[in-house]
């Protein structure tokens, strides 16, 4: 949490300033502060980056986007009344996020 209020101290700070440099012109907040976002992300993008890395090598191998297909077994009835068991292959889900 306190990384976070960190962070939006900065941007804060970093909103006013461009506030101040526009000669104190209001009706501007919302463009400064979607400015000061853009110029904090930028300066913390590395540290980003290196935090995704850490989780991805903690778990010890980058995770595949395919995942193996599954068997499953169905029954199906025939004509006789007795019950067939096939093996279909399921289709591949791909994993998100």
């Amino acid at each position: 949490m306190s990384q976070t209020k960190n962070i939006y101290d900065e941007i804060a700070k970093v909103a006013y300033e461009l506030f101040e440099s526009s000669g104190g012109m209001h009706g501007r907040e919302l463009e400064n502060w979607f400015a000061a976002e853009k110029i904090v992300m930028e300066m913390h993008s590395g540290e980003i980056e290196q935090d995704a890395s850490n989780v991805t090598s903690a778990k010890g191998k980058k995770s595949s986007s395919k995942t193996e297909p599954k068997i499953v077994k169905t029954s199906k009835k025939t004509s006789e009344g007795s019950s067939k068991t096939t093996k279909k292959k399921s289709p591949v889900k791909k994993k998100t996020g």
